[in-house]
């Protein structure tokens, strides 16, 4: 019990990150694996979500709730609380309490009944169910073939497990999920690079083409005559400030997490399938401008208002406590 103790505290000082190596060579991991793992584990370190201490990166070790969570948060650059006084295993005086209470707010996680239990390894099903709701994947139905154990999936995570993988982000090894099974530090970060291509964090003026999903996490980025092969997220770390798409292609969806109530900007010819409006807090504008077209924009989370302006072909509120305004001319 003892030594499990002091794992779990080394764990979280990886993430804590008394001893933060962000950006510099991976090669100072004296356990960096040499496998599938490895660019993997790379983005994760060069874009900050994990962390390492004593030359160490734990590749193989399981990874917590709090621990997920902390990724998560990372990635997003989340910075909202929720209250969480009313579940029984966390404290102010932890060092994931600040993280947990983020990851109830972008409702990440639920937690059962009164507990997060933070310190639990987190198994592949919560961690998939956790993904598919920070990066609004929904299961679009039909049955997983192929797979022989879909049976063990628990009821209340079926749909963001078959989300993950009717969207090609888990594949499952051989003809098995493992639900119940553990996901390891490597495994996590694996999951994380086939979510997120690459991160904007610097704010600038953006002109080349972009494969894969992008995470914006800072106000004051412009996209400028380019394509993105996959869906761009604007996440908490935008909070109040401008993106502007200006004569931009985006072949997935955009996710609308950061903004302000005037502050997402279509311009340029830009023609956009659908947005996906998630800001946990506070009002959030987009702003059509003329030339430009979104065929829909889906409202699925806040706690205020959205200001829809231009054109704009279907507006849906999924969303119980977010009023939505649409003016068709700006």
């Amino acid at each position: 019990m003892f030594k499990r103790f002091i794992y779990t505290v080394f764990l979280s000082l990886l993430l804590m990150g008394n001893t933060v190596v962000f950006g510099e060579d991976v090669n100072v991991f004296e356990d960096m694996p040499q496998d599938w793992s490895t660019e993997a584990l790379t983005n994760a370190v060069n874009n900050g979500l994990l962390k390492g201490t004593k030359g160490k990166i734990l590749p193989n070790a399981e990874i917590s709730r709090a621990e997920m969570a902390t990724i998560l948060n990372r990635s997003f650059r989340a910075y909202e609380k929720a209250s969480i006084d009313n579940f029984k295993d966390v404290s102010p005086r932890d060092w994931y309490y600040d993280e947990m209470a983020k990851s109830v707010q972008m409702k990440t996680l639920q937690g059962h009944k009164d507990n997060l239990n933070p310190l639990e390894p987190i198994t592949r099903e919560e961690a998939f169910v956790a993904m598919s709701r920070a990066f609004r994947i929904d299961n679009k139905g039909g049955k997983l073939e192929g797979y022989s154990d879909v049976g063990s999936i628990s009821p209340w995570a079926v749909d963001g497990v078959y989300a993950m993988i009717g969207s090609g982000y888990v594949k499952g090894h051989r003809d098995k999920i493992n639900p119940k099974g553990r996901i390891t530090r490597a495994e996590f970060a694996q999951l994380m690079d086939n979510m997120v291509k690459s991160y904007i964090s610097t704010p600038g003026i953006y002109e080349s083409d972009i494969k894969g999903n992008i995470m914006v996490n800072v106000p004051g980025v412009i996209f400028k005559g380019i394509s993105i092969e996959g869906d761009l997220i604007l996440g908490d770390g935008v909070r109040d400030g401008d993106v502007i798409l200006d004569d931009v292609k985006v072949s997935g969806k955009v996710i609308v997490r950061g903004g302000g109530e005037n502050s997402i900007i279509i311009t340029g010819g830009t023609n956009l399938d659908s947005i996906v409006v998630s800001k946990v807090d506070g009002p959030v504008g987009i702003k059509v401008e003329k030339g430009s077209y979104v065929n829909k924009v889906i409202v699925v989370d806040g706690k205020d208002r959205v200001v829809l302006l231009g054109e704009i072909g279907e507006v849906e509120l999924k969303a119980r406590d977010v009023s939505v305004s649409h003016k068709l001319k700006l």
